[in-house]
C-alpha cells in the first residue's frame, strides 16, 4: 500500500511540474455534476458524479471524479476515478461538415478507478438486535471511453461559461466489465 501511495504522489508531482512548465493555456479549471447509469451483471444502477477538470496544457487535462451509485438490491457503490483526456476541439466539425459548430469538443478517456462496494445481507446467525450484516469490498480497475463537451449558447448570462457533457465509459474492475453512460453540466472557471 505504501508503494501505491508513493506512486500516486510521484504522479501528482509530475503533473504539477508539467503544469508550471507550460506556457499556453486558455482554461485552467472546470467543475461539473452529471447523472448516469452503470450497466453490469452484478451492479447496474443510477449514479451521481462530481467531476473536476484541470487543464495541464491547452488540449490535455486530468479529470478526477467521485461517483455515488444508488442502492440497489442492498448494494451501494462509490467510485473514485482519475482520468486523462486529450481534447480534439475541431474533430467533429472536420468529420461532419454539417455540424460547423466549433463549440463541440471530443475527447478520449483513459485512467484508473477505485470502487468501494458495500453489501447488506440478511443475517441468520446474528443476535436479536441485528438483522443485517454489512460486507465491504474494494476493487481497483481502469476506465476507458470517450466524451463530448458542447459549449451552451449564450442565451442568458448564466450560460456564458457552461457546457453540456456526455460520456460513455467502460469500467474494467477486478471481477467484471461495466459500461456506463453519463450526462451532465460543466462550469468553466
Amino acid at each position: 500500500m505504501k508503494l501505491f501511495i508513493k506512486k500516486i504522489c510521484l504522479t501528482f508531482l509530475f503533473i504539477f511540474s508539467a503544469y508550471f512548465c507550460s506556457s499556453q493555456k486558455e482554461k485552467v479549471l472546470s467543475a461539473g455534476i452529471s447523472s448516469g447509469y452503470g450497466f453490469g451483471e452484478e451492479l447496474n444502477n443510477f449514479a451521481t458524479t462530481l467531476k473536476l477538470n484541470y487543464y495541464l496544457f491547452q488540449d490535455i487535462r486530468i479529470a478526477p471524479s467521485f461517483s455515488f451509485y444508488l442502492n440497489k438490491n442492498n448494494t451501494t457503490m462509490n467510485v473514485f476515478s482519475f482520468n486523462f483526456n486529450y481534447l480534439f476541439p475541431y474533430l467533429i466539425s472536420d468529420f461532419f461538415p454539417v455540424m460547423q459548430s466549433k463549440s463541440m469538443t471530443f475527447y478520449p478517456i483513459a485512467g484508473f478507478c477505485i470502487a468501494s462496494i458495500k453489501s447488506r445481507r440478511a443475517c441468520s446467525t446474528c443476535s436479536e438486535g441485528f438483522s443485517y450484516t454489512s460486507n465491504y469490498s474494494y476493487r481497483f480497475g481502469f476506465d476507458f471511453g470517450a466524451g463530448i463537451d458542447y459549449d451552451l449558447p449564450i442565451l442568458l448570462p448564466v450560460f456564458e461559461d457552461m457546457a453540456a457533457n456526455f460520456e460513455i465509459q467502460l469500467q474494467m474492475l477486478e471481477n467484471y466489465v461495466r459500461p456506463q453512460l453519463m450526462v451532465g453540466l460543466i462550469y468553466n472557471f
